[in-house]
């Protein structure tokens, strides 16, 4: 069985190795999904018209949600340590589920350009958060 390791409540022990390799997980998934549409291949499951997964996106979206998971376990299981105010943590939080709900909406719906609003928003709140997390 694994072993479980709990923080220290001085917030020692920030797993600095574990944020690094989940965000080249993240970096190199949003590098494969940058593929020119044209060089991805056939499309093998249709989504929504102009959205459709190939085996290239497929493999980007698996690399980007093991990074992307992680990543928001390594945040929540360090908020308590990161001795932000509820209300600066309400507005991140805010930004990340509105960030969120776009990229889905984008995907699903017509509003076809805003997964750039929805990931910019969700890129805010990342960049804040993960150098915190990574931190000691």
């Amino acid at each position: 069985m694994a072993e479980t390791v709990a923080m220290s409540p001085d917030g020692a022990g920030a797993p600095r190795g574990q944020v690094v390799t989940a965000a080249l997980l993240v970096v190199a998934g949003v590098l494969v999904l940058f593929v020119p549409a044209g060089n991805e291949g056939t499309v093998l499951a249709p989504i929504s018209e102009g959205h459709g997964l190939s085996a290239v996106d497929a493999v980007g979206a698996a690399l980007l949600t093991v990074g992307g998971t992680w990543l928001e376990v390594l945040v929540v299981r360090r908020l308590p340590y990161l001795a932000l105010p509820p209300r600066a943590l309400f507005g991140l939080g805010l930004l990340a589920g509105l960030g969120v709900g776009l990229l889905i909406a984008s995907v699903f719906s017509g509003f076809f350009w805003w997964w750039a609003v929805g990931a910019a928003l969700l890129g805010i709140a990342t960049v804040v958060l993960v150098p915190l997390t990574a931190r000691r």
